[in-house]
């Protein structure tokens, strides 16, 4: 047993060297005479120590200096014998081990690619001796553990430096079981009794090389050789299952096929003996139609339908493709499936659905020649989608092509204006011949005034119809008149040939007694104005001329006369009034030069002046005194008498 280190020191050494302390090029540990292991602190200095090298088995001397650390050195070889670092861990772990004989071994396994066998669990061995080799051969040991048996087991511990691949090949050529124990983690510890833990049980270890663990390898080579011989015996037996079931498979499948395949063909004798009339009255629309006609394919060789080709294309271009205008009227969008269902009745019973590849090949291959109805129609509808009537709608289906849908609006939006147009016909008929009297209605048969020619206007009801808007508006115009004339209204130009010829005289009765009441009404319209401006001059105005130009009669022929007699008598008013006023200006005037030539001439002279001719004036004063300014030359004219009157007396 290896006496206590000195103070402040790990079982390796000295705690401030490095590693494991002293695992410089230091010698700590030696060998005494008795074969124990000795710190170097705790023998005496220089060659007083008694110590071997534990390696070499050379003199030791023990220096122990005031200055240098405390180490062996070798008595006759100046630098020694070169395993000073190893040997202090290794004659630590010796002396360990051979004190506890007992060691954790790691469990015996082995590894092939993923697979992996273990011979061995991880357990406790105890161990006889140990033993701190010197050599064996060129192979330095750390330690070797010696089992009851005799078998060696060679310990190498690991505190800087792990065992080079060198000597572990060296070691599985001489098949010396070798384990390495890693105690690089307690390199500065300084519990003693952790690292004795650690070397014995706790610290990681792993096998350098074991004898076993070959011979697990040779286990598990075997093993995996006899899996893969079951596995491929596995392999083989389910490849003969396999293929006899895919024998039996195919058999059925055979069976199966053949009777699929001879349920198609008795549908194939049943579909060409068909004697159904499916798609008959189809094909007669459209030999009938101009446009639809060229574009059935008799020559189209077909399989699975009951009618000929040109019956179920003209079944389909009537059920699918045609365009009705009119009330029900759209623009038709389909895919395949929808125009094998509008022509069902011209397909054999199984050939609706899609006949499986597998049996058209087996239909094929015994003399079926014609395409079966779902490829023969996509080929039809792609024909029509070259000749402009459809186009592919882009999702799979059809549709009206662009061109033609265009055209079929603009024809719809037609229909819709000779629909709106007849029912304004059929509205104002129903209205006129409902106010008809019905011993006036006569033999009137108003289908055959729809379909002939219209009396006054010249054409038919149904060309009207088709006509532009301004002629349509013609016959419009007319019905609106007679209905108006029906509900009481004015006269209308035209009957149409309609029995309203009753109504006509009524209407007409009525537009005469209308006038007279409005002449009536304009006349005394026209009194009482030509009464209230002029009074007792008011009957000769209206009377006068006695002729048609005289304002009474223009009143009443019409409200234009009644305006220009209003007019008129406006005029009138206005003159007489005027006229009134000069004439009452002209009496103040006369009144007033009569007193002015009474009170300067006397009133026999006066009125010798008054009424004789004046040559100043060239008139006589009377008939010049009518104004202001007549007034005026007349007193000038009076003053000159009265001046030469005075002027004579004297």
């Amino acid at each position: 047993m290896v006496e206590e280190d000195g103070p402040g020191s790990n079982p390796f050494g000295l705690v401030d060297h490095s590693a494991f302390a002293a695992f410089g090029a230091e010698l700590v540990y030696g060998i005494r005479p008795d074969g124990s292991l000795v710190h170097v602190s705790s023998v005496p200095r220089g060659l007083a120590c008694q110590c071997s090298c534990p390696a070499c088995g050379g003199t030791l001397i023990a220096r122990r200096g005031d200055f240098n650390i405390p180490h062996f050195g070798h008595h006759a070889k100046g630098g020694g014998c070169g395993y000073n670092p190893e040997t202090n861990a290794h004659s630590w772990a010796k002396e360990v081990l051979g004190r506890e004989l007992r060691l954790l071994l790691p469990s015996v396994a082995a590894m092939v690619g993923r697979r992996r066998l273990q011979t061995y669990d991880e357990r406790v061995f105890t161990f006889t001796h140990a033993e701190l080799e010197k050599f064996m051969g060129d192979i330095v040991p750390d330690v070797v553990l010696t089992a009851p048996d005799g078998r060696k087991l060679l310990v190498e511990v690991l505190v800087t430096h792990a065992c080079g691949p060198e000597k572990i090949e060296k070691l599985q050529e001489r098949g010396i079981a070798a384990l390495q124990i890693d105690m690089s983690a307690w390199r500065k510890s300084s519990d003693r009794r952790e690292i004795e833990r650690a070397l014995i049980d706790g610290a990681p270890r792993e096998w350098l090389f074991n004898p076993k663990v070959e011979e697990a390898k040779e286990r598990l080579q075997a093993q995996i050789a006899r899996h893969a011989v079951a596995e491929e015996a596995m392999r083989r037996r389910a490849a003969e299952r396999l293929a006899a079931t895919s024998r039996a498979e195919e058999a059925r499948a055979r069976r199966a096929l053949d009777a699929e395949t001879r349920k198609f063909e008795v549908a194939l004798q049943r579909a060409r003996h068909s004697t159904t009339g499916a798609g008959f009255d189809e094909l007669q629309g459209v030999r009938a139609d101009a446009q639809l006609a060229p574009l059935l394919l008799p020559s189209a060789f077909t399989d699975g339908f009951t009618v000929p080709s040109t019956r179920w294309q003209a079944a389909l271009l009537i059920r699918r493709v045609q365009v009705e205008i009119g009330d029900e009227f759209h623009l038709p969008n389909f895919d395949l499936d929808a125009a094998v269902r509008s022509i069902s009745d011209c397909i054999g019973e199984p050939f609706e659905m899609e006949v499986p590849e597998h049996v058209a090949r087996a239909l094929r291959s015994k003399g079926l020649v014609g395409k079966l109805p779902r490829d023969a129609i996509e080929d039809y509808l792609q024909y029509l989608c070259d000749q402009y009537i459809l186009q592919r709608d882009g999702g799979g289906g059809f549709e009206v092509a662009d061109d033609r849908a265009e055209s079929l609006a603009k024809q719809q939006e037609q229909w819709l204006v000779r629909k709106r147009r007849r029912k304004t016909v059929d509205q104002a008929l129903d209205t006129i011949l409902s106010l008809i009297p019905p011993d006036e209605q006569g033999a009137f048969d108003r289908s055959q005034w729809e379909t002939r020619n219209i009396p006054d206007l010249g054409r038919s009801l149904h060309a009207f119809l088709k006509a532009p808007q301004a002629r349509w508006q013609e016959l419009r115009d007319a019905l609106q008149a007679i209905e108006r004339m029906m509900q009481d209204g004015a006269p209308a130009r035209t009957l149409l040939g309609l029995p309203v010829e009753g109504a006509l005289r009524r209407a007409r009765n009525r537009e005469r007694s209308r006038a007279q009441g409005e002449a009536d009404a304009r006349e005394r319209t026209l009194s009482i104005a030509a009464f209230d401006a002029l009074e007792e001059a008011a009957r000769d105005w209206l009377y006068t001329p006695p002729d048609a130009d005289a304002p009474i009669v223009l009143a009443r022929n019409s409200q234009a006369g009644l305006d220009a007699a209003l007019h008129n008598l406006a005029d009138e008013a206005r003159r007489r009034k005027m006229e009134a006023a000069a004439n009452l200006l002209a009496a103040e005037c006369r009144r007033e030069l009569k007193m002015a030539a009474e009170k300067g001439l006397g009133a026999t002279k006066s009125r010798f002046f008054l009424h004789n001719y004046d040559a100043s004036l060239r008139a006589r004063p009377w008939d010049v005194a009518i104004s202001k300014a007549g007034l005026a030359s007349a007193l000038a004219e009076l003053a000159a008498w009265i001046k030469r009157e005075k002027r004579s007396k004297r």
